[in-house]
């Protein structure tokens, strides 16, 4: 995850040039005095996490960037502001189409937050994970009203905005978090997979494991594992919860794990555990360490002092 970057825009051309990545509009001030716009930003992979909010009331119209859907949750600040004239609720979320017109109006103290995904990322994950289009999935952008995933999409937002030092997290890269928010944004669609068998849900798992015990040091993710299984998000998740119990990325977590101790009791004399969780892609010591102790009751440098005691 890059580093957060804070501004703080005195004019409406500092903020217009600070958003120029997701669209190309002209802002106008509604209300008189001095302007101050605070916002914040930073990127996860390819997408871009951002908020902000102003002083006085702002008027946007323009065009949005061809390159990036857009996806930003309304909460109870941002109540009253209006898109394409419909007035926004608390609750609603706005589905931002890549190239889409932009006739927007925020009210003085609204906060805006959103996450801009690139187009064929978006696509891909909806054609591995989802087994759709875009176009198909979502019809057409615009405001849905889905309270509780809103409000879920929201927290994301505010985690990565106010803990930018999320690196050991499920949302650490792009096609993860991607991943996430497009799969929260349908969470109220009834999709349903037609019936499948025990057999083919055993093999959905085992190609998953292949591939994840291949890259125990960079692991897969769902999106990844979707185009390897020829599996839906949907279904590649209720084959892992009924066969082991968690989710495909829980259990590659386990599986490092695991590979992690058996690396540790196999060189019991060596001093440096955390390379081993460096070599089993876990960046950050201290998370690799909760998690270890979480899974086996005791810390990576105990299960190497014991080896060693017992030999």
């Amino acid at each position: 995850m890059d580093a957060m970057n804070t501004i703080r825009c005195q004019s409406v051309e500092q903020f217009q040039e600070a958003l120029a990545r997701i669209w190309d509009v002209e802002v106008t001030q509604s209300d008189r005095g001095p302007i101050d716009i605070v916002m914040s930003a930073t990127s996860v992979g390819d997408c871009l996490v951002y908020g902000g909010s102003a002083n006085r009331t702002l008027v946007c119209s323009g065009r949005r960037a061809e390159e990036f859907f857009t996806i930003s949750p309304i909460t109870g600040s941002g109540v009253g502001s209006r898109y394409r004239g419909q007035q926004l609720d608390e609750g609603e979320m706005l589905l931002l189409d890549p190239g889409g017109d932009v006739y927007q109006q925020m009210v003085a103290g609204h906060r805006q937050e959103g996450i801009s995904i690139p187009v064929a990322l978006a696509e891909r994950i909806v054609q591995a994970e989802h087994q759709s289009s875009a176009e198909d999935l979502w019809n057409r952008w615009c405001v849905k009203s889905t309270p509780h995933i809103t409000t879920h999409v929201a927290r994301v937002v505010h985690q990565i905005l106010s803990q930018p030092d999320m690196r050991h997290s499920q949302v650490s890269t792009g096609i993860a978090l991607a991943g996430n928010i497009i799969a929260l944004v349908q969470g109220n669609l009834q999709i349903r997979s037609a019936p499948t068998s025990h057999a083919l849900r055993r093999r959905l798992v085992g190609r998953a494991e292949e591939l994840i015990r291949s890259r125990l040091d960079n692991p897969p993710s769902v999106t990844e594992l979707c185009e390897a299984t020829h599996a839906s998000r949907r279904l590649l998740f209720y084959a892992f919860k009924e066969l082991v119990g968690r989710s495909p990325h829980a259990h590659a977590k386990v599986l490092r794990l695991h590979a992690a101790r058996r690396r540790i009791l196999a060189r019991k004399n060596e001093r440096c555990v955390q390379q081993i969780g460096f070599d089993l892609g876990f960046s950050h010591p201290g998370q690799f360490a909760i998690d270890y102790a979480r899974l086996f009751g005791e810390s990576p440098s105990k299960t190497r002092l014991d080896s060693q005691q017992k030999s």
